[in-house]
């Protein structure tokens, strides 16, 4: 069975609200469109290049507001990273596409699926969305649309799969020092995210 990701027509989710970056989630219901406007698309090669249609991402920030420090983590290198145009990057966001098994409420259980897929936690948090991304000056992030939400949580976290290449907790200071060398690449969507983020916990 071919795998599927959820979409809306650009022209749809775009049609009375148009930005670029970060909004607010209070700014627009992108939640309800996106709801009554989607179906879904068999994912390959033409989706991935396909302008016309916005693949919907749950993109999940995990933090210990206790000790301020953010979970970030490098993905994969090789191909136990499928998507090869995000890989060797640094991310602040764990997620993926929604899928038709997640039927209910989509959205949600997108946001649940992808975090007990990627990370193993004794009690994985209820994420709460605070807003939306799009960056349409990216080949991957064009054709992506991105749900943001928060989750909180004191405990430790390890990797579920093998497509972080490595995986932790960083105060603000370790994660901007990280991220200013050269070596280490910080994707689109987290660039544009961090500064939210940071402000959130400071």
């Amino acid at each position: 069975m071919p795998r599927e990701a959820l979409v809306v027509k650009r022209e749809i989710l775009f049609k009375n609200k148009h930005f670029e970056g970060f909004l607010e989630k209070r700014a627009f219901d992108y939640i309800s469109l996106i709801l009554n406007n989607c179906s879904y698309s068999e994912r390959s090669d033409e989706l991935e290049h396909d302008r016309t249609l916005k693949q919907i991402i749950p993109y999940i920030i995990i933090i210990n507001k206790k000790e301020k420090k953010i979970f970030a983590y490098k993905r994969a290198n090789n191909d136990n990273y499928s998507e090869k145009r995000l890989r060797n990057k640094w991310s602040i966001g764990v997620g993926g596409h929604i899928e038709r098994i997640d039927n209910k409420n989509p959205i949600q259980e997108g946001m649940m699926r992808e975090l007990k897929e990627e990370l193993k936690m004794d009690n994985y948090p209820i994420p709460k969305i605070i807003g939306y991304v799009n960056d349409d000056s990216g080949n991957v992030e064009s054709v992506h649309f991105g749900i943001i939400a928060l989750a909180k949580t004191s405990e430790d976290i390890k990797q579920g799969d093998d497509e972080m290449e490595h995986s932790s907790f960083y105060t603000i200071d370790e994660f901007e020092s990280l991220i200013s060398k050269q070596e280490n690449e910080l994707e689109g969507w987290s660039k544009i995210i961090w500064p939210v983020v940071k402000s959130f916990l400071q």
